[in-house]
């Protein structure tokens, strides 16, 4: 039976005051709204920000005007909407917003003016990119965060206004809904705590709360309409935090990335960070493989709660095989949930687990692929393959700068034509040879070698079978050679090898023997023999000098004895040699 008969007269009151909480909900409402649609336009300057400096390291990657353009387009745009927000603000507000938008500005002519520079190359661009514009896009990120803070503290010091306000209305309902009650019969008295006890719970924050009894008549409807609203309020905020923590993830991925770190490093930082997102469900498991550049075999360079196992039977993946190798072949997200036949890489005691395979793609080329593992019952959602697909695209951004990186360091310590360290990095390993030979007691060999009638070879065949002959001498050179011992190509024709943990003196000239017998080989040019031989000189450490330019001086007085008593061979550096010098 419904209580609408029973109420009469009482109930007005309490619906009056249902009505009067209603309008103020309404009202706090809008509120909220207009406040949390101020938050998301800071976010999307920020994201904007982002943006153009995404484009902005594009441009310096590539030097495409392409990216400029894009980079002044995001530029202006957050510009604009800078200046927008400033007009809807007034006071200190105002004044942020309005130095905020001299920062944007500034920021847009430096890049402007670092583009119009002539004649500079990739690397000035991009110190002078870490030096006029990474300092203005983090005091853009610091004041956008300050922004963001200034205004979650209004939002919630107006929630917790509302709260008490909203509260004392509750409370009054309740108090009139309370004198009614007295007239209904035990069954209301049941469904009216019910709903108190629901109110509260939501009040008090927690959002998953439910209601035991619902009847059937007006109290009822109205519990039901707050149990949904709850439940509705739930799925808001956990959608929120959702987004924060890709966004967060992500951030966190590009802040890495300007830091001095390694590639090995940033791969590990970067598994670490995806591993921490809460809504991915994952295990604290996860491996990131390298792609040869030459193959595209897999090689584990980061990992993290892999048992030795694992560590030993994932070490290199070839493509096509086992679920890496299959993301890498296929080039697209691979979700699996149990370990079944397609797990080809296995070993005894593996238990069951699910996985996403990410492979991290640039221009259709696969660099990585990211290994995560599931618990084996793990159900895929577009959410999670949507930010797994984000991770992959940033991750891409960031090797490939890394590998341009490494492969700068590479060019400015070694020689171009032979891969061999040239002298700017013969001189550190030097340095640090000597270091170790001091503390040690140890002895060291230094080697200088110029080849012989190699001018000849040029004036006669040409740079280019000039060029094979130093590429054929420096292998030959090699092969002569420990793996802890260096050769380096000092320029021309002329190279240099370091020999250290001798087992007596005299074992630097056995190799310098070898050396001669192996250099002085004939060797295939274009049809033609070439024959040139190998002028050596010796200097040991201490015996010959105590540092290295004393040694690189003596070994080059001995070579040039033996170029003067007929060449191709070698000799140690005696006093008589810097007489004749």
């Amino acid at each position: 039976m419904y209580i609408h008969h029973k109420l009469g007269l009482g109930f007005g009151g309490t619906v009056g005051l249902v009505l009067l909480l209603s309008m103020l909900a309404w009202q706090n409402m809008q509120i909220l709204v207009n406040m949390e649609r101020g938050q998301e336009r800071v976010r999307q300057m920020r994201e904007a920000l982002l943006e153009s400096r995404r484009h902005e390291k594009n441009f310096l990657l590539r030097q495409d005007e392409k990216w400029a353009s894009l980079t002044r387009e995001w530029m202006t745009r957050l510009g604009q909407m800078v200046r927008d927000e400033a007009a809807l603000t007034s006071g200190a507000e105002h004044e942020a917003w309005h130095e905020i938008g001299d920062i944007t500005q500034t920021y847009l002519d430096r890049f402007e003016a670092l583009g119009q520079i002539p004649g500079q190359s990739w690397e000035e661009r991009v110190i002078q990119s870490e030096r006029q514009l990474v300092p203005l896009a983090r005091q853009l990120h610091e004041r956008f965060d300050a922004r963001l803070a200034t205004r979650q503290g209004k939002q919630e010091k107006h929630l917790a206004y509302t709260e008490r306000l909203h509260t004392i209305f509750v409370i009054l309902a309740i108090l009139s809904a309370g004198i009614t009650v007295l007239m209904l019969t035990r069954s209301i008295l049941r469904s009216l705590k019910s709903g108190v006890q629901f109110s509260r719970q939501i009040a008090s924050g927690n959002l998953t709360a439910t209601i035991d009894h619902i009847p059937k008549d007006e109290i009822g409807i109205l519990l039901h309409a707050m149990q949904q609203m709850g439940r509705e309020l739930h799925r808001l905020d956990e959608t929120n935090l959702r987004s924060q923590a890709r966004r967060l993830a992500l951030s966190a991925l590009l802040e890495s990335s300007l830091e001095p770190l390694s590639l090995q490093k940033q791969l590990e930082v970067a598994l670490q960070i995806v591993l921490t997102v809460p809504f991915l469900r994952l295990e604290h498991r996860g491996a990131i493989f390298l792609a040869d550049e030459q193959d595209g075999t897999l090689r584990m360079m980061a990992s993290v709660g892999l048992t030795p196992e694992n560590e030993r039977s994932c070490q290199t993946v070839r493509p096509g095989w086992c679920l890496c190798g299959r993301a890498a072949l296929e080039k697209r997200l691979l979700h699996v949930q149990n370990a079944d036949g397609q797990h080809e890489n296995r070993y005894d005691g593996m238990a069951d687990h699910g996985h996403y395979c990410l492979p991290i793609v640039s221009r259709g080329r696969v660099l990585a692929v990211m290994n995560l593992y599931l618990d084996p019952a793990h159900v895929k959602t577009a959410e999670e393959e949507a930010f797994l697909a984000n991770v992959g695209f940033t991750l891409a951004g960031i090797l490939e700068r890394k590998r341009l990186e490494e492969r700068m360091q590479h060019l400015a310590h070694h020689d171009i034509l032979t891969s061999l360290p040239n002298r700017v990095l013969f001189a550190e390993h030097l340095t640090h040879a000597l270091t170790q030979a001091t503390r040690g007691q140890e002895p060291l060999a230094l080697m200088l070698i110029d080849l012989d009638h190699f001018k000849e070879v040029n004036d006669t065949l040409g740079h280019a079978a000039g060029d094979q002959v130093l590429i054929t001498s420096t292998q030959r050179i090699r092969v002569c050679l420990r793996a802890s011992d260096l050769v380096a190509r000092m320029g021309g024709d002329e190279f240099a090898v370091i020999l250290s943990d001798l087992a007596d003196p005299a074992a630097a000239g056995r190799v310098a023997g070898k050396i001669v017998q192996s250099v002085s080989q004939p060797i295939e040019v274009a049809g033609d023999q070439v024959v040139v031989g190998a002028s050596i000189g010796i200097a040991l450490f201490p015996t010959h000098g105590a540092d290295g330019d004393a040694l690189m001086a003596n070994a080059d007085m001995a070579m040039y004895t033996v170029k003067e008593h007929g060449r191709n061979g070698f000799r140690y550096f005696e006093k008589a040699d810097r007489k004749n010098r």
